[in-house]
């Protein structure tokens, strides 16, 4: 994808081909002055999936937003990587993977940032959360941080755990069966990255979807 100065290119895709082959995905984007590069990627019911994006933040005041959910199932694995390069000054990257996994699946995030000497004043933004649900299951995170420039704001972060069994419990005792009150935790730690939509309509479809395929989780 070639974005031009003051263009806006919003990239909504959904990995959700449910068979058993391996599935590859390449999203290489440029992005020139002012121009704003959107991507948020929903990954489920494939045995593999992996996506590539690589964003290059070209020109002054450019900027990326790549953001993603994993639900993860039954020895699924599914991988988002990222590499993001800011040559420009006052460029922008923002990014956001949150996975769910359960029954032996793996997720995996390898997000990088590299800030090229002529690209002060950049500001990068990355994390990466899981739920695991399961013991058999694992999450793999690898933020990366490559910095050439001196006036730069850049941060990445990355944890995971289980669901919060006092949450469970609180939303039990308010009449929810231990099933249903989990998916809602589920939906919730999701719907964080969905927030990230920048279209209203975008947005209320892929949070339809999540309830949908939630349903289908368990």
């Amino acid at each position: 994808f070639h974005v031009e100065k003051y263009a806006v290119l919003k990239l909504f895709q959904i990995n959700h081909l449910n068979n058993q082959d391996l599935n590859y995905n390449l999203n290489d984007a440029t992005v020139l002055e002012n121009g704003v590069f959107e991507n948020f990627i929903l990954t489920c019911n494939n045995e593999f999936f992996k996506n590539d994006v690589f964003c290059f933040l070209k020109e002054n005041y450019s900027s990326g937003f790549i953001n993603g959910c994993i639900l993860a199932n039954n020895n699924e694995e599914h991988e988002i990587k990222t590499f993001t390069k800011h040559i420009g000054e006052s460029t922008k990257s923002y990014q956001k993977v949150k996975s769910v996994l359960d029954k032996n699946s793996k997720s995996i995030f390898q997000g990088k940032i590299y800030v090229d000497s002529h690209a002060q004043k950049t500001d990068g933004y990355q994390l990466s959360k899981a739920i695991i649900l399961d013991q058999n299951s694992e999450f793999d995170s690898k933020p990366e941080l490559e910095i050439y420039a001196d006036d730069v704001k850049c941060s990445h972060g990355s944890t995971s755990g289980n669901l919060d069994e006092n949450a469970i419990f609180y939303l039990m005792s308010r009449g929810l069966s231990r099933s249903d009150a989990r998916k809602l935790l589920i939906k919730g730690f999701l719907e964080d990255v969905i927030e990230t939509i920048t279209s209203e309509k975008i947005k209320k479809y892929f949070s339809k979807r999540l309830s949908i395929l939630l349903n289908e989780y368990r």
